[in-house]
């Protein structure tokens, strides 16, 4: 299977992506970008001597010269999914705008790659979050991916249970290995949100609610781990998306009211104006995605009893920015 292709925007996102299209489509074409819907998303200023930031242009993709330059064409803001009850990042997703090619580009990064916060500190890409919030996820993204990230959106995986009870559910085939684990997230669930428990009690397609819903997005030891998981996320989105395309206009504004708290970033009021029209705009032409490290360039060890993903860390920087920057 190829790692970077088209993606069909309807049927193919991740969670933090269906946010970002609800949004960016609620706020321009719903209320027109009103500052009362703006002001609900909680706003979080980086020191940019803080977080990293490379030069792009330095950073060799090829031996051909001419793509040493131009790379400032790009925007690329850091999106992060967030596990309160974990307090990691359980997503970690480059959106890059490419204002050449009028193209998003998705690069998820694997939140079990092996990565070191400072002297003392190695572990998971998705604990920079846990060690340091949102600005330490960035200082290490653009470190250790050598990129030029000023900027992040983050979402609190507890708006997907709101949009999802708001839609009136979503229909999923559950299969019965994956009935025990579904109950035990939504358990943890109802239990953080102080909210009831509703267990599922069989397998096969039936409707499940914002807390069963978002519980199957989160099983990860079933199956193929990981992967898996990003396939469950996927039907779930397929469903919320479809849904949400056929409500009326004068439902966003409800809509918005629900999610947007949910929502953290450091955009300002107009560059979140700018960026919500550029993904309006640009997602007409389909959406590019990629996933880093890349299959051949990284491999599974275990560390003191923990399972990391080490990584060639030149190769695959240099087929991220090739991704990025050249197609």
């Amino acid at each position: 299977m190829k790692e970077t292709k088209m993606r069909n925007k309807s049927n193919k996102q991740k969670i933090i992506i269906i946010f970002g299209l609800i949004i960016a489509s609620a706020l321009l074409i719903a209320v027109g970008g009103s500052y009362y819907y703006i002001n609900k998303i909680n706003r979080v200023k980086l020191d940019e001597n803080k977080i990293g930031v490379t030069d792009v242009n330095q950073v060799p993709i090829n031996d051909d010269k001419s793509t040493q330059s131009g790379r400032n064409k790009v925007k690329n803001i850091l999106l992060l999914g967030v596990d309160n009850q974990e307090k990691a990042s359980d997503s970690n997703i480059i959106i890059s705008l490419d204002d050449t090619s009028k193209q998003i580009k998705l690069s998820s990064l694997m939140r079990d790659t092996y990565v070191e916060y400072g002297p003392d500190k190695v572990n998971k890409l998705n604990y920079a979050y846990h060690y340091g919030g949102p600005e330490l996820s960035v200082k290490t993204i653009n470190e250790k991916f050598k990129l030029d990230i000023t900027d992040y959106v983050k979402v609190d995986f507890n708006g997907l249970t709101k949009i999802i009870d708001q839609v009136g559910g979503v229909e999923i085939n559950v299969r019965s290995s994956e009935v025990k684990s579904l109950n035990g997230y939504a358990k943890d669930i109802a239990s953080i949100g102080k909210t009831q428990y509703t267990p599922i009690s069989r397998s096969g397609n039936q409707v499940l609610n914002g807390q069963q819903a978002t519980a199957y997005c989160r099983i990860r030891y079933v199956g193929n781990q990981d992967y898996e998981r990003t396939e469950r996320q996927r039907r779930v989105l397929e469903q919320i998306f479809s849904k949400l395309k056929d409500k009326s206009v004068t439902e966003y504004p409800t809509i918005l009211s629900n999610i947007l708290p949910y929502i953290e970033t450091s955009l300002n009021r107009i560059e979140i104006i700018s960026v919500a029209t550029t993904i309006s705009n640009y997602g007409k032409n389909g959406i590019k995605e990629t996933r880093c490290p890349y299959d051949g360039l990284r491999q599974d060890a275990m560390v003191n009893g923990i399972y990391y993903m080490k990584w060639n860390e030149e190769e695959n920087v240099k087929k991220l920015h090739q991704f990025i920057y050249l197609q």
